[in-house]
């Protein structure tokens, strides 16, 4: 009976003391402050959108994160903050166990810069289609589309999108021309040549058709004789030369 009685009182007062150690690491870590931060920018095909110390800045303009306690400091409110960088595309915010905040983050991609008018700023479109604005730090070196207008755009960055994963055509394409009519006039970065590329309709027959007129004449090396290539025509490549 002595031994049972003893047996209780052993487990309840390791239960207390486990309560104790509980209670005493729960208000432990509730007084825990931050001790620093730490920015990873994932970087993407050499370009430098965003870098760590901007958005370190963007978020020591709302918090110093070092000294803040752990308790009091919102993941979401750290995460709208870094958002407001336009060029951020994913953020991963979490507390280390050394007490200090990870900020991951990853950059949108841009793939054509467009130009409407000497009035307004160029823009970007990124890889989704959306707007994205110039950076005062970097320049992308993307095809340019002149357009009136950012709707008017869309049907060169078709053209742009489908010949975006081809090493090919990305180092092709130097300009994208839309007239009112929504036809394209591509200016490239070899030969003297203006394609007219008319709509995104047939695009792999046009660039097949392009690919096999481009290959034959660099052989010959007579490329630079044509100012105008048409690829608007069915099953042909109509080729103006200078005269």
């Amino acid at each position: 009976m002595n031994r049972t009685i003893l047996s209780i009182a052993s487990v309840v007062l390791l239960l207390a003391g486990s309560g104790a150690l509980v209670g005493f690491s729960v208000e432990r870590e509730s007084n825990a402050r931050y001790e620093r931060l730490e920015v990873d920018v994932v970087k993407i095909d050499g370009m430098f959108f965003v870098d760590a110390a901007s958005v370190r800045n963007h978020i020591y303009a709302n918090d110093s994160i070092a000294g803040t306690h752990i308790t009091d400091l919102s993941l979401y409110d750290v995460e709208r903050w870094v958002r407001r960088i336009p060029a951020i595309d994913g953020v991963e915010i979490y507390p280390g166990l050394d007490r200090t905040l990870h900020v991951r983050v990853t950059q949108r991609k841009p793939l054509a810069r467009v130009h409407t008018s000497d009035e307004v700023p160029d823009f970007y479109i990124d890889s989704e289609g959306m707007k994205l604005p110039l950076s005062p730090h970097y320049t992308a070196r993307v095809p340019v589309i002149h357009s009136s207008s950012f709707d008017t755009a869309a049907e060169a960055f078709a053209l742009i999108q489908a010949t975006a994963g081809d090493p090919i055509w990305s180092a092709f394409i130097d300009q994208i021309e839309v007239d009112g009519a929504g036809r394209l006039t591509v200016v490239p970065r070899i030969g003297a040549a203006r394609i007219q590329f008319g709509d995104t309709r047939q695009i792999e027959d046009k660039l097949n058709k392009l690919l096999v007129f481009y290959t034959e004449h660099i052989k010959r090396g007579n490329l630079n004789v044509y100012k105008r290539i048409d690829l608007t025509f069915s099953d042909q490549v109509v080729a103006q030369r200078y005269y």
